[in-house]
């Protein structure tokens, strides 16, 4: 095809025959409609650089597509001519990231798996076949007419949660992964679930890595990101620098301004990055042990408004690549399921990522978990999203107020804590309780989430009294009436910690870490948890 480009498809001969992919895909039964359109010269993601103008995303009309591949996005989100499934490249996640921001499932596939013999790509280390569909088992049937069966089916036994890739994302979008450790608990037991910050761990195991980091790349997925970026220019500009010096062709802004950039890279200076490239995949093989996935959102968030600032659309394309980079410069498949949220301002995405020739293991995933997923997406969103009102309201509840004496009891138990006198804060918390009285009968307590906060607080107090039996008991009662109480979690974790009941205390922190996956105390007390040796250390002292 012409690249995204009337200026390239003018100075190329047109194909005259299908790419092999396509002719299996023919031969499997499928009947090619037609070819979509992309970013000029694949040198975007946005999916809005396309020459003939950005192809209207069909589930957020004023939201960007994603690209380089948003024609073929757009085509099936939209089940244009009743499309089933389109096949395109991705390089840094141009099938991935269009697929995400318009509610498809997809795959980017290990690189090498599919051939792109007669396929338009610029990029030949990083390019690997991708297809999308709004049904898994299209993306299946599609992977048995291009990739071979393995002779031993893998399954996951196994899940890996990318801390760092979370922190990257909105709350929303963190929800996707919160959500799968939900559903996952019970498949995935005896510490089948478990986090990492891959980034940290890449730049300990890799010391070309460290090389590469510096202040303006701080981060372990930054400086991945930044190493794709170079990498792709480079390739980029050796597969049609000649061309487009020699040509001089008239082009839009970003493909113009990309192709500038990617000239200046010199080729001798990516030894390190290559190099850096290699100890990735290296210390990733071993992660990726025919056993386990790894889990994180695909986009950081739902998709920037067609209108959105250089400014917006750099942070977002910058967050976007840190998700992306670890399977296209490892080669990894990567399977993204769409998730959805009627309220938010569009689709977002929650990936699995596998061994290098484990795709199918991708897939069954996806078909396993994925339905199961997307509905149960919205309500961990909802209890997130009324939490975080409920924190930003002052722990109040939006109906039913809480008489106003039991609110002053509390700002008084508070008051007293604040001021080191832990038996008076005692003694006001519990009188807040006592004076709100019984629940209202043949309905819910419309108090239940404010009680909760008080029974914490009081557990904080009996933390510090040392009182650790009453303060796990009062954390339980919390937990009855909110199980979405992250500090109760913590200070029950706390509690039994100091009691010896390690294995109690980690799964407390873990269950904190399910409800708030970037919360910084949970993921430090389960570090602590598994470092200890004999004793408890000194108690954590988390905030009221």
């Amino acid at each position: 095809t012409g690249l995204g480009s009337p200026a390239w498809a003018a100075t190329h001969a047109p194909a005259t025959r299908d790419a092999p992919a396509v002719a299996s895909l023919r031969a499997a039964g499928a009947d090619g409609i037609g070819v979509t359109r992309m970013d000029e010269l694949g040198c975007s993601i946005t999916g809005c650089d396309a020459v003939d103008g950005a192809p209207i995303n069909p589930v957020a009309h004023d939201k960007i597509p994603g690209g380089s591949s948003s024609g073929a996005a757009v085509s099936v989100a939209g089940a244009a001519k009743e499309v089933d499934m389109a096949l395109a490249v991705d390089s840094s996640g141009g099938v991935r990231v269009s697929a995400a921001h318009c509610g498809l499932y997809a795959i980017r596939t290990t690189h090498g798996t599919v051939a792109l013999d007669g396929a338009s790509s610029a990029t030949g280390s990083l390019a690997a076949a991708g297809w999308m569909s709004r049904d898994p088992d299209v993306i299946a049937a599609t992977a048995t007419a291009l990739i071979p069966l393995p002779k031993d089916q893998l399954s996951v036994s196994r899940v890996m949660v990318l801390e760092d890739a979370i922190d990257l994302c909105d709350d929303i979008a963190s929800c996707g992964v919160a959500t799968a450790c939900m559903l996952l608990k019970d498949a995935f037991k005896n510490g089948g679930i478990s986090r990492l910050n891959l980034g940290k761990h890449l730049l300990m195991s890799c010391p070309s890595l460290r090389e590469m980091q510096n202040k303006d790349c701080a981060t372990g997925l930054d400086v991945l990101r930044n190493c794709l970026r170079l990498i792709e220019g480079e390739e980029v500009w050796s597969e049609i620098g000649g061309w487009y010096s020699a040509e001089k062709p008239e082009t839009g802004a970003k493909a113009k301004e990309y192709l500038l950039g990617a000239s200046k890279i010199a080729t001798d200076s990516l030894r390190v990055i290559k190099q850096a490239r290699e100890e990735v995949r290296a210390a990733v093989d071993l992660l990726l042990d025919g056993v386990t996935v790894l889990l994180l959102p695909t986009t950081p968030c739902a998709p920037p408004t067609m209108n959105a600032g250089a400014e917006a659309t750099a942070t977002w394309e910058r967050k976007v690549l840190q998700l992306t980079c670890l399977s296209s410069l490892t080669g990894t498949p990567q399977l993204t399921i769409p998730l959805t949220y009627e309220q938010a301002e569009g689709p977002y995405g929650l990936s699995v990522v596998a061994g290098r020739k484990q795709d199918y293991m991708c897939i069954e995933f996806a078909r396993r978990f994925g339905a199961q997923l997307r509905e149960a997406f919205p309500d961990v969103v909802q209890a997130e999203l009324t939490r975080l009102k409920y924190e930003e309201n002052g722990g109040k509840d939006d109906s039913d107020a809480v008489p106003s004496m039991c609110e002053e009891l509390k700002a008084q138990g508070n008051e007293e804590f604040k001021a080191g006198n832990f038996n008076e804060a005692i003694v006001k918390y519990t009188e807040a309780l006592t004076a709100l009285g019984p629940p209202p009968n043949m309905r819910p307590d419309p108090h239940r989430a404010w009680k909760s906060v008080v029974l914490s607080n009081r557990a904080m107090t009996n933390l510090k009294l040392g009182v650790y039996n009453d303060a796990e008991d009062d954390c339980t009662a919390a937990l009855k009436l909110n199980e979405k109480n992250v500090k109760a979690y913590l200070r029950r974790g706390a509690a039994r910690s100091v009691s010896g009941n390690y294995l109690e205390a980690i799964d407390d922190f873990e269950r904190a870490l399910l409800i708030e996956p970037k919360n910084a105390d949970a993921k430090s007390e389960i570090v602590r948890m598994k470092g200890i040796i004999g004793g408890a250390d000194q108690i954590p002292d988390f905030d009221m």
